[in-house]
C-alpha cells in the first residue's frame, strides 16, 4: 500500500483493491462483486483513497441480500428506506417504543444548531434529524396496502420496567381513530392484544400466531387452563407424534422423575451382553489403571464416575486471563514447590532435617519457589502482578510452616522420595525411581498415580506415605480410613507402594493438610489388617459395579453442589433418585457406610 500514489482514477484504485483482497480476505466474494458493482466508475477522476473510502464505507458495513426474482410466498426485511418505492400487502413495523423508535435526539455539545444553521444547511440540525425519523415511519406505513401491524416492546428486560410506547403509536392510532387515546390504556389494549408474556411468550388466539413455535405455545396454553381434564386428554400428543426431540424428551422425564424402577435415562443400569459387556470389561479395574482421583468419584456419584473416568468427558475450559489463583492451580503450585525444595535439600545433604539446618533450609525452599514462581507465571499470564505477588507470598509462608514440621519430625522420619510415580507416561518431573507401568494392588487392580512424598522410619526402616492437600481438613470423623471413599491416599497408595517395592512394608498413609487454610493438621491411618481390607473392599465393590454396569445417577448428600456436570444431570439428582428403587446399589450403600 506504500506504493499507491495519493491521486489516480477509479479505474486504477478498483484493479489495487482486486489485487489485495486475496492477500488479507480468507473470503473476498463480496468484496470483489461491490468492486465489480462500481466498474462504470473507471474513468472518473483523479480521486484520493479518501474519497474512494468514503464511498465504500457504506456498502461493506451494510449487509443486503439481493431479492430473488420470484417474491411470491417470501418476506422482505429492511429499512424503511430499503422499502421506498415498494408495496406489499402485509406490513410489520416493529420497536415504535420511546428510545427504540425514535432514538432520542440530542444536540451535539460541540456543534450547537445556531452554530450548524450559520453553516448553509452543510450539517443537519436537530429538526431535520426528527423530520428523518418521522419521513422513515411515513415510508413504512405508505408501503401497506392491506394491513399494517405497528408494535411496541411492553417490557425492558434489562432494567426491568415497563416500555413507553413511542409518540408515534398514538400518531397511527389517531389517525385510524381520529382521537390520541390515553398512553396508559394504550399499553392495556396492546397486552389484551397480543396475550403474550416473558412466562409464556405466545398469543392467547392460537390463530393469530406468526409461527409454529407460538402455535403450539398458545394451543399448550389453553389446555393448561382448562379445568375440565377430561377435556383435554390427549389434545397436545400432535406435539409428541411430530416432535422426535420431544417425545425423547418426555419420555426420559417420565423414566427419569416417575418410574420408581431404574432405567437407561437414569445411567449405566444393566448389561447387554453382546454389547454392553464387551465394553465394560475393558473399563474393569484389572484391565486399565485408573487414578485415585477418578476412584474418588465413584463414591460421590456413579453417574460422574462413569462421565469422567469412563467416557473422559470434562468441563470446556475457556482460556481467560488469570485474576486469582485458583485452587487447583494453587494445589499444583505447592506441590511441585515442596518436590522441588526436597530434591534440593536432599543434594546438599540436609535430609533429614534438622532444627539446627532449619535456616539454610529455608533459603533453599525461597530458591524453589522462585524457580517454579518463574516458569509458571510465563506459563499463566496472570493479569494482575499484585495479586499474584501477594498469593505466591502466602504459599511462601505455608511453606516455611512446613518446613518447620518436616525438622520437627526429622527426629524419626527421613524423606526418600518425592513425587513417585507409577502408571504415567510422562516421568519427567518426577522421582527418579518412578516407572510407567501401573501398580497391582492385591494382585488384581491397576492403579496409576504419583506418591507425593515417601519417609522411612529410622528404627523400624518402615516406609510411610503422604498426600499433600491444600485444602480444608474435612476429614472429622476420628479414626476414618477412608470416609464412605472419598478419601483413599493414605490407604490405597501404601498399598501400591508395596506393590511397586514388594521387599518393603509399608507402615502407615497419611493427610498432611500443609497450609494454614487446612491447619498443619495430619490425617495418620495405620495399614493394620482392618485398613488393608477396607481398601481392597472399596476396589472390589467399584471393580463390581463397573462389571454389572451399575453407574446411574445416584449422588450422595451435596455431591451435586460440587459436581462438574451439574449441566448435564441438572441440580436435582438428589431429591430425584430418593424415588427409585434403593436395593438395585446395595453396594454404592455399603461403601458409603465403609468408616
Amino acid at each position: 500500500m506504500d506504493q499507491w500514489p495519493e491521486q489516480q482514477l477509479w479505474g486504477g484504485w478498483l484493479l489495487a483493491f482486486r489485487e489485495l483482497a486475496p492477500k488479507v480476505l480468507s473470503d473476498p466474494t463480496r468484496l470483489v462483486r461491490i468492486l465489480h458493482e462500481l466498474g462504470p466508475l473507471e474513468a472518473i477522476g483523479p480521486v484520493s483513497l479518501r474519497e474512494v473510502r468514503d464511498v465504500l464505507r457504506p456498502r461493506l458495513a451494510t449487509l443486503a441480500h439481493e431479492p430473488p426474482r420470484r417474491r411470491a410466498g417470501r418476506v422482505f426485511v429492511g429499512t424503511p428506506h430499503a422499502a421506498r418505492g415498494l408495496s406489499f400487502r402485509v406490513v410489520f413495523v416493529p420497536g415504535l417504543a420511546e428510545r427504540v423508535f425514535p432514538q432520542r435526539i440530542r444536540e451535539d455539545a460541540l456543534l450547537l444548531d445556531d452554530r450548524r444553521a450559520s453553516l448553509g444547511g452543510i450539517l443537519s440540525t436537530q429538526a431535520e434529524r426528527a423530520a428523518e425519523e418521522r419521513l422513515q415511519l411515513t415510508l413504512a406505513v405508505g408501503s401497506a396496502r392491506e394491513r399494517l401491524y405497528a408494535s411496541f416492546p411492553r417490557l425492558e428486560i434489562n432494567e426491568s420496567r415497563p416500555r413507553v410506547p413511542s409518540f408515534y403509536v398514538l400518531d397511527v392510532v389517531r389517525a385510524i381513530e381520529g382521537t390520541i387515546p390515553v398512553a396508559a390504556l394504550l399499553g392495556r389494549r396492546a397486552a389484551l392484544e397480543g396475550g403474550a408474556t416473558l412466562a409464556w411468550p405466545a398469543p392467547r388466539d392460537a390463530g393469530t400466531a406468526i409461527d409454529e413455535v407460538e402455535h403450539d405455545l398458545s394451543t399448550i396454553g389453553a389446555l393448561l387452563a382448562e379445568r375440565d381434564r377430561a377435556r383435554v386428554k390427549g389434545r397436545a400428543r400432535y406435539l409428541y407424534e411430530l416432535s422426535p426431540e420431544l417425545q425423547r424428551s418426555l419420555t426420559s422425564r417420565w423414566l427419569r422423575w416417575h418410574h420408581r424402577q431404574w432405567e437407561t435415562a437414569d445411567g449405566l443400569v444393566r448389561v447387554v451382553p453382546e454389547t454392553t459387556a464387551p465394553a465394560l470389561a475393558q473399563h474393569r479395574l484389572a484391565a486399565r489403571p485408573y487414578s485415585l482421583t477418578a476412584l474418588q468419584r465413584f463414591a460421590a456419584c456413579p453417574y460422574q464416575f462413569l462421565l469422567a473416568a469412563i467416557y473422559r468427558l470434562a468441563p470446556l475450559q475457556a482460556p481467560a486471563p488469570l485474576q486469582r489463583i485458583d485452587p487447583l492451580t494453587r494445589g499444583d503450585l505447592v506441590h511441585r514447590m515442596q518436590a522441588g525444595a526436597l530434591r534440593t535439600l536432599q543434594q546438599h545433604g540436609l535430609l533429614p532435617l534438622t532444627a539446627d539446618a532449619l535456616p539454610q533450609a529455608q533459603k533453599l525452599l525461597e530458591w524453589a519457589v522462585t524457580d517454579v514462581d518463574r516458569r509458571a507465571y510465563d506459563t499463566l499470564a496472570p493479569a494482575i502482578e499484585r495479586v499474584w505477588r501477594d498469593e505466591i507470598v502466602g504459599i511462601t509462608k505455608d511453606l516455611k510452616m512446613w518446613l518447620e514440621q518436616l525438622a520437627n519430625e526429622g527426629q524419626e522420619w527421613t524423606p526418600e522420595r518425592f513425587e513417585l510415580a507409577f502408571g504415567l507416561e510422562d516421568t519427567t518431573d518426577h522421582d527418579p525411581g518412578s516407572v510407567t507401568t501401573p501398580a497391582r494392588v492385591s494382585g488384581r487392580f491397576l492403579l496409576r498415580g504419583s506418591i507425593d512424598l515417601v519417609e522411612r522410619h529410622r528404627q523400624t526402616r518402615f516406609l510411610r506415605v503422604t498426600d499433600h492437600k491444600t485444602g480444608r481438613n474435612r476429614t472429622t470423623r476420628g479414626q476414618t480410613m477412608v470416609d464412605g471413599g472419598r478419601v483413599l491416599q493414605p490407604i490405597i497408595y501404601g498399598l501400591a507402594l508395596e506393590a511397586l517395592l514388594p521387599d518393603e512394608t509399608v507402615f502407615s498413609g497419611r493427610l498432611s493438610f500443609c497450609t494454614s487454610v487446612g491447619g498443619f493438621t495430619q490425617h495418620e491411618i495405620p495399614l493394620l489388617a482392618d485398613a488393608r481390607r477396607v481398601g481392597t473392599e472399596v476396589l472390589e465393590i467399584i471393580d463390581r459395579s463397573i462389571e454389572h454396569g451399575l453407574l446411574a445417577a445416584r449422588p450422595a448428600r451435596q455431591a451435586c453442589a460440587y459436581c462438574d456436570f451439574q449441566g448435564v444431570c441438572g441440580r436435582d439428582e438428589e431429591r430425584r433418585t430418593r424415588r427409585k428403587d434403593p436395593a438395585r446399589f446395595a453396594d454404592l450403600d455399603v461403601l458409603r457406610e465403609l468408616s
